[in-house]
């Protein structure tokens, strides 16, 4: 894979570290997803959801923007932009309270999954805005967008 773990070798490993182990498993959960979906870069992704998107949901900053990713409203507009037949609006809240959020996240995760997404992040990522889980939920979305629908034969 070319991955080069600075300060991660065979002992660290040996000793079950179990930070080191979780890095090391990171690096590489990073670099399968970076290599699906052609090399793109966290940049490259924002910008491709935000187009996406469009005037139906705030743009992302970045992946950790918490202002707009808490509520998780942007996530749910963009699953809509690859398949908005299963969203029920009605479902969706404005995010406003850690309860609305907490909500929000869990049908978010729940529609990602419901149109073939393999996600990795529970609720509480989303609604903190963990960068290293968005990461992978956004380029799982981006893989999505570019076949879903085609037939399989």
């Amino acid at each position: 894979m070319g991955l080069k773990m600075i300060g991660i070798g065979q002992s660290e490993i040996a000793r079950k570290d179990k930070k080191e182990i979780l890095a090391t498993a990171w690096s590489i959960c990073k670099t399968h997803y970076v290599k699906l979906i052609g090399g793109k870069s966290e940049k490259d992704l924002v910008a491709w959801a935000n187009e996406r998107v469009g005037d139906a949901a705030d743009p992302i900053k970045n992946l950790t923007d918490k202002t707009n990713l808490s509520s998780s409203k942007f996530w749910i507009k963009l699953i809509a932009t690859i398949e908005s037949r299963g969203i029920d609006e009605e479902l969706v809240t404005a995010g406003e309270t850690e309860e609305d959020q907490k909500m929000n996240a869990k049908y978010a995760i729940s529609l990602a999954r419901s149109i073939g997404a393999v996600v990795f992040m529970v609720w509480e990522d989303m609604v903190a805005a963990n960068g290293k889980q968005n990461l992978i939920f956004v380029a799982t979305l981006y893989q999505l967008s570019q076949t879903y629908g085609q037939d399989k034969e």
